[in-house]
């Protein structure tokens, strides 16, 4: 498969924002299930949606990334559906 570095950065990125939401959803989770913390417990419910919306939107980015990429790919392809050019898999 072959992907260009601006592509493969872009991934990236949201694969870092994917990861930054995650954790930002589990430090929620972590504050909901602490006795300690009742009065902020719908801050914290609301906190994790928008943190699990946040995860959902980067995965849906990536996986439209590489569908392009994909479709690129099959593009590049010749007839006897060889590669023309590098693999990076």
């Amino acid at each position: 498969m072959i992907i260009d570095s601006e592509t493969f950065t872009e991934l990236a990125v949201h694969l870092k924002l994917a990861s930054d939401a995650i954790l930002s959803t589990t430090h929620h989770l972590a504050a909901i299930n602490s006795p300690n913390t009742p009065a902020t417990e719908d801050a914290e419910w609301k906190g994790t949606i928008e943190s699990m919306i946040s995860v959902n939107h980067q995965i849906t980015i990536m996986e439209q990334l590489l569908r392009a990429i994909m479709d690129a790919n099959r593009a590049d392809q010749g007839p006897s559906g060889s590669q023309e050019g590098p693999s990076l898999c």
